[in-house]
């Protein structure tokens, strides 16, 4: 198995230039892929921080690279009708065939302002996913049938079209730990993800998600957060709020990041806490990813 490196792309800002330069960059110095996060303002810092929305970006990015795959790390299933985010998706995908993939989760509580705040429903409890997984239906019809009709209790489409149709149609990842999303993954995913977390828990989610897949193939992809250089990891967990925080030098970051490798990753995007650098992207693409390469 040959373990991809990805990294997330500074998006908490008004200046798209520097994610598409980031985007580049990642091309230039060998890693695998860029993603964006799905947020109407970011988690940390409140609605009043600047933050690029995430699916207009990644366009400018798709145009802007030639090789490196691209994505969205989470898309909320929540934020745009099913068929229309199936259509940006794969205009994208038409922009830069074969490279696209769209992580697409429910989102959580926390995500309940952003909704609101824009006037977009949020559903909680088991509306949550069971939204989660209309979406990813009506996802999966549109790049896959000429026209489609798909009704239940979230939206309802009568033979629509389904184009463009681009030669490299969306890889579909579904995020999310909770059981009804693993079974999404299940069913309908290419690949699922898990954030943060244990190696241990990835691997226990892993062969949740296996076992109900029974034959299917769905691959198995992990993200969390990296702080480059030293520093007592203990310490770095505290004051960045995430206890599965993954920090060091190169050599560090490899010997814990090799443990969710043989926990079932085959694909790892990290995003870089406090301010985005280029050295620690560089860092990534040329030491750290070639050596996970070589487990």
């Amino acid at each position: 198995m040959t373990v991809r490196l990805g990294v997330t792309l500074p998006q908490f800002s008004d200046d798209a230039r520097r994610a598409v330069q980031a985007a580049q960059s990642a091309e230039a110095v060998g890693l695998d892929s860029v993603w964006l996060f799905d947020h109407l303002w970011p988690l940390t810092g409140g609605r009043d921080r600047m933050m690029l929305e995430g699916w207009s970006t990644l366009a400018a990015v798709a145009a802007a690279t030639e090789r490196i795959t691209i994505g969205t790390l989470v898309t909320r299933s929540t934020l745009r009708h099913p068929a229309l985010l199936a259509k940006m998706a794969a205009t994208v995908a038409a922009i830069a065939p074969g490279r696209l993939i769209v992580g697409l989760g429910s989102g959580d509580h926390k995500s309940r302002s952003e909704n609101e705040a824009f006037g977009i429903p949020y559903h909680s409890g088991v509306d949550r996913t069971d939204q989660l997984r209309s979406t990813a239906e009506v996802c999966r019809s549109f790049w896959d049938a000429a026209a489609f009709s798909h009704t239940d209790d979230f939206v309802t489409v009568e033979k629509l079209p389904a184009s463009p149709k681009p030669p490299g149609a969306p890889k579909l990842w579904i995020g999310g730990r909770g059981d009804a999303a693993l079974a999404i993954a299940a069913d309908i995913g290419d690949a699922w993800n898990g954030w943060s977390g244990s190696a241990k828990h990835l691997a226990e989610d892993a062969a949740r998600v296996r076992t109900a897949a029974g034959e299917r193939p769905v691959g198995i992809t992990w993200g969390g957060q990296v702080s480059f250089g030293a520093g007592d990891p203990a310490s770095l967990a505290q004051r960045h709020k995430d206890p599965y925080l993954v920090s060091g030098p190169p050599e560090a970051l490899v010997q814990s990041l090799s443990d969710y490798v043989a926990a079932g990753a085959e694909h790892i995007i990290l995003t870089q806490v406090g301010h985005w650098s280029e050295e620690v992207q560089e860092a990534l693409g040329t030491e750290v990813g070639p050596a996970l390469k070589s487990l």
